[in-house]
Parts: C-alpha cells; sequence; structure tokens
C-alpha cells in the first residue's frame, strides 16, 4: 500500500512539473504532429496528433490552449496545454496557414492563404466572428500589444496590411520588399519586423509614423523572433541553413549561425535565454544559447518541422 502511495505520488509532482515547465509547441507538416519539448530538458516529452499538413501554431498561456492550422485537412486543432491532447476541431474551409492570438486572449486570427483572406475566431466559442479579404497569399500575422490592430504580411502582393479589429476593416497597406512572409512585433519600441524572403532583406517599420529601415540578411529568409530585452533580433535563413543575429540599436548583423537545414520558425525562450529554430529539412530543433550565439544541442522531432508562429509556452 505505501508503494502505491508512494508512485502516485511521484506520478503527481511529475505532472505538477511537468505544467511549470516552458515548453515548445512545433508542428510537424509531415508526420502530421506537434512535438512538444521541455525547454528546461530540452527534449521531446509528447506527440500530439493533430490534423493533415500542421504548419501554424499560437499559443496561450492564460486560455491553457495552443492553436494549430492544418493546410491540408482545412482545419485547426486546438490543444489543451494541460493534457496536451486536441480537444477540438475547428473547421475553416480554405488553407490555414499563419495565426496569431490576440493579446487579450478572445481571438484568434488566421491567414487563409489560397482564398486572400482573414479569419477571425472567438476563442470561447470557437466559431467565426467574422473575415475580411486582404491581398494575395497571406501569411505571417502579428497583433499589437492593446489588441487593437492585425499585420498580416501578403507575401505575392508585397505588401503589410493594417487592420483594425474592433471594425475588421483595412485602414492601411504598407509597401515592403519582395514575398514578405514572417513578421515579429517588438512591442517597446513600436516597430515591426517584416521578413522578405526574396530580397533576403528584413524592413524595420515604425507602427507610428511607418518610417522604415532595411536590414540585409542571408538567403532566403522566412521568420524573426525578437530577444525578451528587445534587444535582439534573429532571422531564420532558409537556404543558407542560418540564423542572422542582429542588434537592433544599430541595425547591424553581429552574428551568424549555422543550424540544420532549412530552418523556418524561431522563438526566443526567456527560461535559459534560448532561441528555437524548427528545421524543415532535418527534422529537429536546433537551440542556441543567446548569451554566446552558439548552437548547444539539437533535439529530434517529427518529419519537416515548421513552427510558424509563436510556438513558446512560457511559465516565467
Amino acid at each position: 500500500m505505501r508503494i502505491l502511495i508512494l508512485f502516485l505520488l511521484l506520478i503527481s509532482a511529475c505532472a505538477a512539473a511537468d505544467k511549470q515547465t516552458s515548453k515548445a509547441y512545433i508542428t510537424n507538416q509531415g508526420s502530421n504532429t506537434v512535438s512538444v519539448i521541455d525547454i528546461k530538458q530540452n527534449k521531446v516529452i509528447h506527440t500530439i496528433p493533430v490534423g493533415k499538413g500542421p504548419v501554424g501554431v499560437a499559443v496561450s498561456k492564460t486560455l491553457k490552449r495552443v492553436f494549430i492550422t492544418n493546410v491540408d485537412s482545412q482545419n485547426i486543432s486546438v490543444i489543451d496545454t494541460d493534457t496536451n491532447k486536441v480537444i477540438e476541431t475547428i473547421t475553416t474551409s480554405g488553407s490555414p496557414v499563419g495565426i496569431a492570438i490576440a493579446p487579450n486572449n478572445k481571438t484568434i486570427y488566421v491567414a487563409d492563404w489560397y482564398s486572400d483572406r482573414i479569419l477571425a475566431i472567438d476563442t470561447a466559442s470557437y466559431k467565426s466572428i467574422g473575415e475580411i479579404v486582404v491581398a494575395k497569399a497571406p501569411a505571417g500575422l502579428a497583433v499589437s500589444p492593446d489588441s487593437a490592430w492585425l499585420f498580416v504580411a501578403a507575401r505575392d502582393s508585397n505588401e503589410v496590411v493594417v487592420i483594425n479589429t474592433a471594425a475588421l476593416n483595412i485602414t492601411k497597406r504598407i509597401a515592403v520588399g519582395k514575398h514578405p512572409f514572417g513578421l515579429t512585433l517588438n512591442n517597446s519600441v513600436e516597430t515591426l519586423y517584416v521578413v522578405n524572403v526574396y530580397d533576403n532583406t528584413v524592413s524595420v517599420v515604425n507602427t507610428k509614423t511607418w518610417a522604415q529601415n532595411v536590414v540585409k540578411v542571408g538567403e532566403h529568409p522566412y521568420c524573426s523572433a525578437v530577444s525578451a530585452d528587445n534587444k535582439t533580433l534573429y532571422v531564420t535563413n532558409t537556404q543558407d541553413d542560418t540564423v542572422s543575429v542582429i542588434d537592433i540599436a544599430t541595425q547591424k548583423t553581429i552574428a551568424t549561425i549555422e543550424v540544420g537545414m532549412t530552418p523556418e520558425g524561431i522563438s526566443y525562450a526567456a527560461e535559459g535565454a534560448q532561441i528555437l529554430v524548427a528545421s524543415w529539412g532535418e527534422n529537429k530543433v536546433s537551440i542556441i544559447d543567446a548569451k554566446t550565439n552558439k548552437v548547444i544541442t539539437h533535439v529530434k522531432t517529427g518529419s519537416k518541422s515548421r513552427a510558424f508562429g509563436q510556438f513558446i509556452l512560457s511559465e516565467q
């Protein structure tokens, strides 16, 4: 009896520890799964079956939910972060790719790649609350800290579309480089970083004045992430198999880090000051120490890892 009680207590303690650790949710487009990485241990602790062709990811600590876009099955998988199981599937009848959740946790926004539209979905009911046609091939999404504005990278229109979320209408179009894909907001200085795939650049856009500068990076860049102190920008370069490290103050590249083949999704983990990079070509995540700009380990994931979006659920 004592052995059984000790066993149950051990299981309970492990489950509690699991919930308190920051995790990365990595979409594996080729195996129709999501790999859950314990960031403290740097290992996969769960593999979750989802829909067909998972690409985009958005996380909410408040809701204890992860939202996954499945481009081939045309739906969104909703994962409960306490159980790491799919609890709901939202039908979109389109080709969902990019996804973002408003900071107020009331709405998720989904980029329908082939229909050129943005879907707004209520996080309480999982019902559609509106949609808007924006521009050709919407991809990366970012929502302002006050949840009032949605920024959309329109890849085939070479622009960023700015949407008023209350009215769900377009207020501005910003010309950027060729084939913008990933978007990242630097909230402390009100700056939007737009990764231009065909130009090998990042457009640095002031969201108050709309003035912009251009920073050169590696070959065929894809996504970006900002450090917790808003001083450093990290950009994946899919055809160089590298990450460009950019000093935000000077807008200069200060390091180039070799990672896995075809790096795509990237996020900054405050826990341990690490950068996680999903490698589509090698089915793994490269983990970089932000203090040294060196790769410290690789974590094997599923087939064709993409992790497009904010994929780290932070417990800090």
